[in-house]
């Protein structure tokens, strides 16, 4: 989004991309009036206000930019299109939700699979009689053993993810790491540890804007959806329970 400021008294007009610098520039200028700005939307702005509102807009929207550090406010009664767009944003971002949520309620797999599983392609026809191709867990013969040995490791033995981590690096050929020619961490293991999906639950919604969200707000599958690597009881034993480990992991009720 391009804007372009313009003084009446000796007609400066230059031109910013950010906000922010084109207030900074008008804060500084020297003269007494304030200088107009003239927003210039991106070209697939205008397309969907045009296309939602059923009325062409104007490719400019002109302001007042004061000195305060604050939005540039829109005074040709435009705003209505950008309220249009935010609804179809909000609405299709609601949509796409729905969506993964049912996927992982029926118990289908979401990107890439965990370590342990591989991902089986398989051919589904949903209430409308539309064909669809989705994804299943299934163990792999080849890593699905680590994942048990880890879990035995934790919940048997109570060892710490560092120790764990140690063990599994003594022999790699014998426990391959998630990363090709890598080396197991003890936050590799934290997270196959922590991993519902290895009991046998689809998973998704576990962290918010980066940070873990707390159990109740998970959206989860039924049990069972899949093969598990362990049942739900030496899941729960093998949770971290201590402040040093991190705690805050479990089966959702």
């Amino acid at each position: 989004m391009t804007i372009r400021l313009y003084c009446r008294e000796c007609g400066w007009h230059p031109e910013f991309r950010p906000k922010r610098a084109a207030r900074r520039a008008a804060a500084r200028h020297h003269c007494t009036s304030t200088p107009v700005a003239e927003t210039c939307p991106p070209w697939w702005s205008q397309l969907w206000a045009n296309l939602w509102t059923g009325r062409s807009s104007t490719s400019a929207v002109k302001t007042e930019v004061g000195t305060e550090d604050s939005e540039l406010v829109d005074v040709r009664g435009n705003r209505i299109q950008w309220t249009v767009l935010a609804a179809h944003h909000a609405e299709t971002t609601r949509r796409a939700r729905q969506a993964m949520v049912e996927l992982v309620r029926a118990g289908y797999q979401i990107g890439p699979p965990p370590y342990g599983y591989r991902a089986l392609r398989i051919r589904v026809t949903d209430p409308n009689g539309h064909s669809r191709l989705r994804a299943v867990l299934v163990p792999d013969w080849q890593t699905a053993a680590v994942v048990k040995q880890i879990f035995i490791w934790r919940a048997d033995h109570d060892l710490k993810f560092a120790a764990i981590a140690e063990r599994l690096n003594s022999d790699p050929r014998q426990y391959p790491a998630p990363v090709p020619n890598g080396r197991w961490t003890a936050k590799a293991v934290q997270r196959i540890v922590t991993n519902v999906k290895y009991a046998g639950r689809q998973v998704w919604a576990r962290t918010v804007a980066g940070r873990p969200a707390p159990v109740e707000q998970w959206v989860t599958s039924a049990p069972k959806v899949h093969e598990p690597l362990v049942d739900e009881r030496t899941f729960r034993r093998a949770q971290p329970g201590r402040a040093t480990e991190g705690g805050g992991y479990g089966l959702p009720a």
